[in-house]
């Protein structure tokens, strides 16, 4: 028995209400239901069979460059909004993939929760906002006549929808709070981290006192290190390519047309009664600001208003990347007000001019060769390597833009004309290196430090082990190595640095597993030998813990579990399920 059936049987037969129809039918618009659906399957991928529809992610897409606009004033850039598509293609890859998740763990909306959600004492809020009375009841009667009606069918699927996936969202949003639930016993512990402390005296035996000379570095243990580390020399796919570039910054040209652009308008400006009207009506990239001003809050260029007459508008004025006119409207002593109407310098023609020659050079480039049109055009040949994952590509700068444009690219392939924020650029791939593990020839300097570094720690522990080790206190040992004892107050629990010997997290777990004036050591830290002797140690006393410490505990160690939990979730999401994404494809196809 199917939904609709379900529902029939629970409520019997009434009347059809038009006006309630009309109600739910401009709230499934309003929630663009319709032209989800209207927009059809055209899918972008999918996450264990689930689709990634075109529909769901542009909505998503123009949502974040809506509220992007709304905050800056301007709309997002091309690699702001490459930013957005690579922010909502994960973030429906996680939402997919987390709703396979909990299917698993048997988290699912059943038809008897959908009937409970609309006719139950505690109904869903989308069937109080149309069915609600003031009184806070629910109009039962009109309610129960609109789901009765065949015609109506369309729509309570559509409703049902909508409700399920409220109910799930719910449903996950419970599980995530309960996996990241703090308990009193944790709040507690993080108390007495945060508020046992020690004084402590110790030796430190650094670790850069042994030189280079000292030091011996075979093959094998490059070999070694390399074999046994080979997670820290991952690497994602690799381009390495040459390009060149067409600027779209204004040239003097295009200053000139802002600047006639704007004196095209002193004349208007200078008999308007209106200032505020007038910078809003002509497009002002500058606000209307009113107050008065001294000399010392105005800059240049706008201090020449100084030395103009009110009422004036002066010449049009560079102001860095735009031109302005302004107009002094009144003073007093020894400030002004004057009003600005400014426009940022429109290289648009440039664009075009420079699009055009990227074009140009792309057709003949591939007839030619890169490097003979490059010659041929005078253009300046820049070498670059970019690694996917890693936004930042040097001589071009962060480009999401060209990433996604190098996973099409093969060897000795030209790219298309490529539109970047400031510029065009063609690009010729020259080699491509598939993820893995670099080589170790390629990455020997880099092992070779992290050896030397290890055999470092290892010959001092080994050299302070045998001329210090037997001796029984701070103050034999700093006799016999002729070195000072430091002291280090109040270290805390939860501390990663120590007063005098910087960041060292194992010290203080050492400090805190030893008895109070008892050697301690030699044992290796973050950067130098230790030998400590706590000196002092102060608990803390869980009856000073007050409920509004507890509180504030509780919630800074869930916001912590939150974000830890869910980028662990969201990994391990990742790594479970299936992900087919077909946007190269599509954007292809769409050229």
């Amino acid at each position: 028995m199917g939904f609709m059936e379900k529902m029939r049987g629970a409520t019997g037969p009434v009347l059809w209400v038009l006006v309630f129809a009309f109600g739910i039918l401009f709230m499934l618009q309003d929630t663009d239901v319709f032209s989800s659906l209207q927009a059809g399957p055209r899918h972008l991928g999918d996450v264990d069979g689930r689709p990634i529809t075109q529909n769901d992610y542009n909505q998503r897409i123009n949502a974040y460059t809506e509220q992007y606009t709304r905050e800056t004033g301007n709309p997002p850039s091309i690699e702001e909004r490459a930013r957005f598509e690579e922010l909502v293609w994960d973030q429906l890859v996680v939402e997919l993939a987390l709703q396979s998740e909990m299917e698993k763990l048997g988290i699912e909306v059943t038809d008897r929760e959908i009937i409970d959600a609309i006719l139950g004492d505690n109904p869903d809020p989308i069937i109080r906002q149309f069915f609600g009375r003031p009184d806070g009841s629910i109009d039962r009667a009109t309610l129960r006549a609109l789901i009765d009606q065949p015609d109506t069918q369309a729509d309570w699927i559509l409703i049902e929808d909508q409700i399920r996936e409220n109910r799930r969202q719910q449903k996950i949003n419970q599980f995530l709070q309960s996996a990241v639930m703090v308990t009193s016993r944790e709040i507690e512990q993080d108390f007495i981290r945060t508020n046992t402390t020690a004084n402590i005296s110790f030796i430190r035996f650094p670790f850069s006192d042994i030189s280079d000379s000292e030091i011996e570095i075979s093959d094998s243990d490059l070999q070694r290190y390399h074999r046994e580390n080979s997670k820290q020399f991952e690497r994602e796919k690799t381009w390495e390519f040459s390009f060149v570039s067409f600027s779209k910054d204004p040239t003097s040209a295009d200053t000139l047309r802002s600047k006639e652009e704007l004196a095209g308008l002193r004349a208007q400006f200078a008999d308007a009664q209106d200032d505020s009207l007038f910078v809003q009506i002509n497009f002002s990239s500058t606000a209307y600001d009113g107050s008065f001003r001294s000399r010392d809050e105005v800059r240049p260029p706008f201090d020449i208003v100084f030395d103009m007459e009110v009422g004036e508008v002066s010449e049009p004025l560079v102001d860095e990347n735009q031109i302005v006119i302004v107009k002094k409207t009144d003073e007093r002593d020894d400030e002004v007000r004057f009003a600005v109407v400014s426009r940022v310098i429109a290289a648009d023609r440039t664009i075009t001019i420079q699009q055009s020659n990227a074009e140009d050079f792309r057709e003949f480039a591939r007839l030619d060769g890169f490097e003979t049109e490059a010659e041929r055009e005078g253009l300046t040949v820049t070498n670059a390597t970019a690694t996917r994952g890693a936004p930042f590509i040097s001589g071009i700068g962060e480009s999401r833009v060209t990433l996604r444009e190098l996973e099409n690219l093969r060897r000795n392939s030209i790219s298309p004309v490529i539109e970047l924020d400031n510029q065009f650029i063609v690009i010729k791939v020259n080699r491509v290196i598939d993820q893995g593990v670099r080589p170790l020839d390629e990455v020997r300097q880099q092992v070779e430090n992290a050896v030397r570094a290890e055999k470092r720690r290892d010959i001092m522990l080994e050299r302070v082990r045998e001329q210090y080790a037997s001796l029984s206190s701070l103050e034999e040992i700093a006799e016999r190595s002729e070195r000072s004892i430091q002291t280090a107050s109040s270290v805390r629990m939860n501390s990663t640095n120590i007063s005098g010997a910087g960041r060292e997290p194992g010290v203080v777990g050492k400090i805190f597993g030893s008895e109070v004036e008892t050697l301690k050591g030699p044992f290796k830290g973050e950067s130098a030998v230790f030998f400590v002797v706590v000196n002092e140690r102060m608990d803390a006393d869980l009856a000073e813990l007050s409920s509004s410490e507890r509180d504030r505990i509780r919630t800074r160690l869930t916001q912590q579990k939150n974000r830890t939990f869910t980028e662990q979730l969201v990994q391990r999401l990742q790594d479970q399920v299936r992900v087919r994404d077909n946007r190269q494809v599509t954007a292809m196809q769409q050229r």
